[in-house]
């Protein structure tokens, strides 16, 4: 049995720094890729984001008894295979999880335009987050 405490502390972590990357993708882009303040507020937020939604997938598969994933895409997969997320959507995030390497593992070399272009796309998240509560309501 998934802790609901636990999910819910992660999609508040979600909510918190979705508000500060709205905010963020009206910013012009040049103004965006010139202040340092503005993209590192991006990235950091974003990865944030990224990994709240991996660690709802994971206590999902951990607490339910469901094959560990080998990967973080797999574990999208995996709550979808499972009817927590509609296949059609897990498969519009889960690029997500490459973003979510190149946060952290190559924040050097990150594409700004790349980035910003994320920005766009904070519907995702919410649209996560809408399929999780809904999960958690019939659980």
């Amino acid at each position: 049995m998934v802790n609901p405490e636990i999910i819910n502390e992660r999609l508040r972590a979600m909510e918190e720094n979705i508000i500060l990357l709205e905010e963020l993708k009206s910013v012009p882009f040049d103004k965006f890729r010139r202040d340092q303040k503005i993209f590192k507020l991006a990235l950091y937020s974003l990865q944030i984001c990224i990994q709240s939604l991996l660690d709802i997938c994971h206590h999902i598969i951990v607490e339910n008894n469901l094959p560990r994933p080998a990967t973080n895409q797999e574990a999208i997969k995996t709550i979808s295979e499972n009817n927590i997320i509609p296949a059609d959507f897990a498969n519009i995030i889960l690029p997500i999880v490459g973003l979510r390497n190149l946060l952290v593992h190559e924040y050097i070399k990150v594409d700004l335009d790349k980035i910003y272009r994320h920005l766009q796309k904070l519907d995702d998240f919410r649209i996560f987050q809408k399929h999780i509560i809904k999960f958690l309501q019939s659980a």
